[in-house]
């Protein structure tokens, strides 16, 4: 027996309900699910043929060939950004140099993060989807204490379509759409799942259908989609939303300002009541349902007041001025592609036909067809009658001008993109490894807004990571720092009874930061990245006299810096003392009572010279 929802929680359903209607039947809504199908079709090359040409192509009884240009450019793009992957690193801003070491470790947790849940690996794909549709998402949740990071694919995703900022940073509320199995949502949602009759007698048709791929084939979602006795999947609703609520703000014991929810929290980290201020802000609250079925309804956890982001964080290449759709770096290369697979399939069939001029009386009891048919077979024999001639000419030079323009579209697709012969790895006229770099530099320019987006987006991730962190409150949380002087470990928000009240040292909730992001080469472990270290530092003309200082090497990343630094100074020395003996050996030997200065070589005389 179902019971009735409170008027908040039957509220809260209908608020998530209309925010999925609207996002779900919005036109624009629908022009991008449109696009996305036809993008990724195009991408993987099984929509790059229009309906015209493959109808003209099967009267011809000819099969279509697939050059799959524009595959390659975005792989390569791709590549650049997994060669010089991004990495968050945060300073401290409390101008207290004690501070420096828990920023320190926050640096360190959050390395620890990113390389745990392959926040690079998954940020790739983010980044392979906005240059293919234009958009992409990933996800970032806090469960059970342990900070996770996920990708979600965009067409699962529904954001605020009122929101024309460029990188949808002004969202009302975002919407995401899970295929789960039954059981899974009675084992995540016991106690208000178990009314819901998901059918589980399925027999012999169970799965059978795929409501996730039946998505795909819709232009808008339905959301009854999945309630079938034959589907193993059901459609779970989630939507995150701002709401207005009550902050708490002031200083707390150190000085620090900080923002909270929560009356009881704002008094402990003020000290006082009087010293707190009460004003107005937004919460993010996270609903989700299945049909008319409220399975949860709560604060988002661990956030800020007035947090602009939510869990789900896109990355947008741009978005068109009149709709506001996205669209991605692929939309610049369909038209050149759509003619090239035409021109490709025109030149294979050109090169490999002919064309007959038939003069005289026709062959009794054979027509045109028949001919054609004939003339196909390599080892034919055509009788003529004895009035009639044909001429057969090769239509190959036809085939090699269609080539031709082919040619002229790689061209053309190089500047709509910005990727040149340099980022593809063919060889060029740049001859010396300064122009080589150049070119490849210039390259990457051409796409500056790409990367600048994906930079801007790490920054995103990053802030909510650290708002996680922060505002999560996990209390004695340990963390490793690899020191290069030493292994340290602290441990964040140390909490202890004091005189029967919690305090909590190394305070991590309310300590100002500033995140930046670095570029980093992408190497396979801390092994290969100390490695090329050593590998560059010894490929310097004076390698000796800098992996001699401790410091530089410090500042240069590499561990242990005074063993290394030591280690090299004993091989110096050693070197030292063989030169040393070395010219000891090559002296002539002294004898008794021979002076030890050289003496004057003598001046050979010359004849004929006085």
């Amino acid at each position: 027996m179902a019971y009735p929802l409170s008027s908040s929680r039957q509220k809260a359903l209908t608020t998530a309900q209309e925010f999925f209607r609207m996002a779900n039947l919005h036109p624009s809504s629908a022009e991008f699910r449109l696009k996305c199908l036809n993008d990724y079709g195009f991408y993987d090359g099984t929509g790059q043929w229009e309906a015209h040409d493959l109808r003209i192509l099967q009267e011809r009884g000819q099969l279509p060939i697939t050059v799959n240009i524009c595959k390659g450019f975005i792989d390569n793009l791709s590549g650049v950004e997994i060669q010089s992957r991004y990495r968050i690193a945060c300073r401290n801003d409390s101008q207290n140099p004690e501070d420096d070491a828990l920023a320190d470790a926050l640096t360190h947790l959050l390395f620890h993060i990113q390389e745990n849940q392959e926040i690079p690996y998954k940020g790739s794909l983010k980044f392979r989807d906005s240059l293919i549709c234009g958009l992409g998402w990933s996800y970032l949740y806090q469960e059970d204490g342990v900070v996770s990071y996920d990708y979600v694919h965009p067409f699962n995703m529904l954001p605020d379509p009122d929101d024309l900022t460029p990188q949808y940073t002004a969202m009302k509320y975002v919407c995401r759409k899970r295929w789960m199995r039954p059981d899974r949502v009675k084992a995540r949602w016991p106690h208000t799942a178990k009314d819901i009759d998901f059918s589980g007698d399925f027999g012999y048709y169970q799965g059978m259908e795929s409501p996730e791929l039946m998505d795909r084939e819709a232009l808008y979602t339905d959301p009854n989609l999945g309630n079938g006795t034959n589907r193993s999947r059901v459609l779970v609703v989630e939507v995150q939303y701002k709401v207005p609520a009550k902050i708490y703000r002031g200083l707390d014991t150190q000085g620090r300002s900080f923002e909270t929810f929560q009356l009881e929290k704002a008094e402990s980290l003020a000290g006082s009541e009087k010293n707190l201020e009460e004003v107005q802000g937004e919460r993010l609250m996270r609903t989700l349902f299945l049909d008319n079925t409220l399975l949860e309804h709560a604060p988002l956890d661990a956030t800020f007041p007035d947090q602009k982001d939510f869990s789900y964080i896109p990355i947008v290449f741009q978005r068109r001025f009149k709709t506001g759709v996205p669209y991605g770096l692929l939309e610049s290369m369909k038209d050149i592609q759509r003619d090239c697979n035409v021109r490709v399939t025109k030149s294979v069939y050109a090169i490999n036909s002919a064309r007959v001029v038939f003069e005289g009386n026709p062959m009794p009891g054979r027509d045109i067809e028949t001919i054609r048919k004939e003339l196909k077979i390599a080892d034919s024999v055509i009788l003529l009658p004895k009035d009639s001639k044909f001429q057969v000419s090769s239509n190959s030079q036809l085939g090699e001008e269609q080539l031709k323009i082919v040619e002229l579209y790689l061209n053309l697709i190089q500047r709509v993109t910005g990727i040149y012969d340099e980022m593809l790895g063919i060889p060029t006229n740049a001859t010396s490894g300064i122009a080589q770099n150049i070119r490849q530099v210039n390259s990457v320019r051409n796409n500056v807004f790409a990367f600048d987006n994906f930079s801007q987006m790490k920054k995103r991730e990053a802030r909510f990571l650290l708002t996680l962190l922060q505002a999560g409150g996990e209390e004695n949380l340990a963390v490793e720092i690899l020191n290069p002087e030493e292994r340290k470990r602290i441990i964040l928000n140390l909490t202890r009874i004091i005189d029967g009240k919690p305090v909590v040292f190394n305070d991590i909730r309310t300590l100002p930061l500033s995140l930046y992001v670095e570029e980093v080469p992408d190497y396979q472990s801390s092994f290969a990245e100390q490695k090329a270290t050593f590998e560059s530092l010894l490929s310097n003309a004076h390698a000796q006299w800098l992996m001699s200082s401790p410091e530089l090497l410090r500042r240069l990343g590499v561990r242990d810096p005074e063993t290394v630094a030591k280690e090299m100074q004993a091989a110096m020395q050693q070197k030292t003392m063989m030169e040393q003996g070395v010219a000891g050996r090559g002296q002539p030997m002294q004898f008794p009572g021979q002076s030890s200065h050289p003496q004057q070589p003598s001046i050979p005389q010359t004849p004929g010279v006085p």
